[in-house]
């Protein structure tokens, strides 16, 4: 991008289009942190969506909260342990990509089984707020936590 080539793209004209926990997360998505890329606008609609998707889990109709109080399948469970693992290792290696593309896989895998239980979508939230803090702490209000997200604590993996 170049000012002098008119071809530069103004980071506020995409946080007011998308949100700036869309533009941080597709940041973070393009690729690792240490090395240089390209930069464009075109995948964005993509994490777009999946945030999008990722609401969809808590959301129902009428943008009321719409998470059961049931205990989640085993499935469900070794879909979220699975991310909790992922996650929690991919951050200490700064691997955020992956860690975006984890959650696109859990979002999309949760979805299909219709999850919409507190006890697998709660550790989620948390999991999400480096990534997408505004998102995370309106959930996590939603959700009836206490205080911010950013001082509840990280989510254990089970192995099991």
């Amino acid at each position: 991008m170049s000012k002098r080539k008119y071809n530069a793209v103004n980071p506020d004209d995409i946080t007011a289009r998308y949100g700036a926990d869309c533009f941080r997360m597709y940041e973070m998505f393009l690729g690792p942190i240490d090395q240089a890329k390209p930069w464009s606008v075109s995948g964005i609609d993509g994490v777009y969506r999946f945030l999008r998707r990722f609401w969809g889990l808590f959301i129902g109709e009428n943008d009321r909260l719409n998470v059961s109080e049931e205990a989640g399948t085993r499935e469900e469970m070794k879909i979220l342990h699975t991310l909790i693992k992922k996650v929690t290792e991919d951050i200490d290696k700064l691997s955020f990509n992956t860690c975006v593309s984890a959650f696109m896989v859990a979002t999309n895998e949760l979805n299909k089984l219709g999850c919409n239980k507190r006890t697998v979508l709660e550790p989620t939230v948390r999991l999400v707020a480096p990534f997408a803090p505004h998102l995370a702490e309106e959930l996590h209000q939603a959700l009836g936590g206490e205080g911010s997200v950013h001082h509840a604590a990280w989510p254990e993996v089970e192995e099991q």
